[in-house]
């Protein structure tokens, strides 16, 4: 049996979350360190000593999330002496996390992962100055099949509502204008099983046609100086909840990613389908993908490496199977 390990997106962060990782942990040191220097920033003290209002920001969550998430992957590698290529079969990663993933995968070099993440958070809260007037909202009890129709009459609409993320069976998350994503909620409330509509804290209307500039930048920088490898483990991605094993497809996925709809719920499904897979594992920082795909699929094995007590306990088991 194989294991698939899935990375977290933006949300995830939070104060202190990269010290188990840096104390006693060469490997969680020298992570950090490289992510400091591409990005020319001391994102250490911030994740330990600043407060979570500026670690939410998108330009520094976005690569503080993605630090955390390699100095896991590197503990595991270079610590503990974990065989990627032997013991994972696929990667995947929420929104961000599809970029951690794609590190992790060897498709970009940290280096250029971190510069990467950095970008496009400052783009991402760029891009909606007046972010009063945009919103995300989570949608629960629902699934997208539910609102599909509902939603696509918004999709050319002068104000626009989207379905942002399909996350799971039972959660769905949409985003647009501010004044049509309000009145589609009321109606999904009217039309659906809706039993609660919860606000997300976001400075915009993400992964939505609202994010056409931000795309446009991205994919000029990307084409710009960022090489991409071939894939040492494929790659499930957002836009087609299908694994990449091309590296001449990534960066136009990449740049689609941006406004389209993250298909988590696909893409768990894709993976909990493969009779050869064990195990979901999630990389720190947090435990929100695990929690959210054991309410959808509670038969399905999951673990969070989100401590070093886990990432140990993990490891124990592993050898045992093995």
């Amino acid at each position: 049996m194989k294991n698939a390990f899935v990375f977290p997106g933006q949300g995830s962060q939070q104060i202190g979350m990269a010290s188990a990782f840096m104390n006693g942990y060469k490997a969680g040191m020298d992570t950090m360190r490289e992510v400091e220097d591409a990005i020319s920033f001391k994102l250490s003290d911030l994740i330990e000593n600043g407060t979570l209002a500026e670690l939410t920001r998108a330009e520094n969550a976005q690569p503080a999330i993605f630090a955390v998430g390699m100095m896991c992957v590197r503990i595991l590698e270079n610590e503990y002496g974990y065989n990627f290529a032997r013991r994972c079969k696929y990667f995947a990663g929420h929104s961000l996390g599809e970029y951690t993933a794609l590190c992790a995968a060897g498709v970009f070099s940290l280096t250029d992962t971190a510069k990467l993440v950095r970008l496009r958070g400052e783009l991402m809260s760029r891009a909606f100055p007046d972010s009063e007037n945009y919103s995300m909202v989570a949608l629960l009890g629902i699934c997208a099949s539910d609102i599909e129709g509902l939603v696509s009459e918004y999709a050319t609409a002068k104000e626009v509502c989207v379905i942002a993320n399909d996350n799971s069976d039972t959660q769905v998350v949409v985003s647009g204008h501010k004044n049509a994503v309000s009145e589609f909620v009321e109606k999904a409330k009217a039309a659906t099983g809706l039993r609660k509509a919860i606000k997300i804290n976001t400075s915009g209307a993400f992964h939505s046609p609202l994010m056409g500039s931000v795309a446009v930048e991205f994919d000029r920088e990307l084409k710009s100086g960022y090489e991409a490898h071939d894939l040492k483990i494929p790659v499930i991605m957002n836009v087609t909840a299908q694994p990449l094993t091309n590296k001449d497809d990534v960066k136009v996925q990449m740049v689609t990613q941006i406004t389209n709809r993250v298909r988590w719920r696909e893409t768990m499904k894709f993976v909990t389908s493969d009779t050869e897979i064990g195990k979901v594992v999630e990389v720190a920082p947090g435990n929100v993908l695990s929690n959210m795909l054991k309410r959808s699929n509670p038969e399905t094995n999951t673990f969070a490496l989100d401590t070093v007590a886990k990432i140990e306990e993990f490891i124990k088991i592993d050898e045992e199977e093995n």
